[in-house]
């Protein structure tokens, strides 16, 4: 039985999936593909990316990065990752999406997929880049030529018509987090109306600049001047903290807003469960999923340019709205109108944005059988 076992482990298809850097929302789905017996999965990528570290896993490799300046802009190469994955000798690579401040990426490209015609899938969002002209006929090059693309949404899927890749070698499937970070797969989501008329707002995320954190700020201290005071707003992540503590300050909104600093997976459910609007001013990305994964509205920025392909996930007036990009005045309206619905009709809203999460399929299980499923096509 033993050596039955082993030649059945010999002869699975062995893949190499290449990352700029293990990340942990995604544990669940690299455990989902180790452990779904259709192939030898190994996960490769660097031991810390722009100071975010991998995260440990079973069928996991790790290297360190050389990088360096030129132009203004910062390139990365993997040392020894090329090396090491043509020596594996994988039946098929999944990379992460083409960025050109990734050398090593390219250059394992032209040597499996070019040179030795192996096959090499893209796993990206699809973007048509900010470099031009030039940038998006390399893009459209790689694409063309690659064995398939597995895409984020279906705007990378219509960007990749656009490069004219043919439809069968294009899979939308969408993105996910780990099964803890879910709201409706770890609680009963429970918005019925309350005896509480407060509306309690949500930010969750890094405190940088592009999550343009002080228009949130000073869009409540509107709300304040104008008479407004039944609203609690909590802030959840790390950065400059001190920063913007000073603003709450200046906008004279330091009484009903409270920062937790930085908290991950469980610890952050009471904060989600308590609130009843997320608000992120900048381009958003996967914290849409996991607001309403909790039953919670979003509001963003109507700039399309700054959303990640997570954005799919928004359909105004059901799940959350968009105000006028860098308009204070604009969000303070919208949080007024949502205000006024969501005391209405929890519940109903809160169905909404899980119905949302449902339809496109992003939990990890599905983003996992979508991947196996192109696979296995190809």
């Amino acid at each position: 039985m033993k050596n039955k076992n082993q030649k059945k482990n010999k002869n699975k298809k062995k893949i190499i999936l290449l990352t700029p850097v293990l990340s942990h929302y995604r544990q669940d789905l690299y455990h989902n593909l180790a452990n779904s017996g259709d192939f030898d999965w190994l996960f490769v990528g660097g031991n810390e990316y722009q100071n975010i570290k991998s995260i440990d896993h079973l069928n996991s490799k790790t290297f360190s990065y050389w990088s360096f300046s030129l132009l203004n802009h910062r390139f990365y190469y993997l040392k020894g990752a090329v090396k090491n994955i043509l020596r594996n000798k994988p039946d098929m690579v999944i990379s992460s999406g083409i960025d050109f401040h990734l050398i090593h990426t390219l250059w394992l490209y032209i040597i499996y997929r070019i040179i030795l015609r192996k096959k090499f899938i893209w796993w990206s969002q699809g973007t048509p880049g900010h470099q031009g002209r030039i940038g998006w006929l390399a893009r459209k090059l790689f694409y063309k030529s690659s064995s398939g693309v597995l895409l984020y949404s279906r705007a990378g899927y219509e960007n990749m018509l656009k490069m004219n890749v043919h439809p069968y070698k294009s899979k939308v499937i969408g993105n996910c987090l780990n099964k803890e970070d879910y709201g409706f797969l770890n609680h009963a989501i429970n918005k019925e109306s309350t005896t509480d008329e407060k509306l309690h707002i949500l930010f969750s995320g890094r405190l940088i600049p592009k999550a343009k954190l002080e228009i949130l700020i000073q869009a409540l201290g509107i709300l304040k001047s104008k008479g407004y005071n039944d609203y609690k707003c909590t802030i959840i992540g790390d950065g400059d903290l001190e920063h913007y503590k000073e603003l709450t300050n200046t906008y004279q909104v330091q009484d009903v807003v409270s920062f937790t600093g930085s908290l991950y997976g469980k610890a952050a459910h009471p904060y989600f469960l308590k609130s009843d609007l997320f608000v992120y001013p900048g381009g958003i990305g996967l914290s849409i999923l996991h607001a309403l994964s909790f039953g919670l509205p979003v509001i963003t920025t109507d700039n399309d340019s700054l959303h990640f392909p997570e954005i799919e996930l928004l359909k105004k007036g059901l799940n959350g709205d968009v105000y006028h990009d860098n308009d204070a005045v604009d969000l303070a309206d919208k949080i007024l109108i949502w205000k006024d619905k969501i005391l209405k009709n929890r519940m109903v809203y809160a169905d909404h944005c899980l119905q949302s999460i449902k339809e496109h399929g992003y939990l990890p299980v599905e983003v996992g059988s979508k991947i196996l499923e192109f696979m296995k096509g190809i």
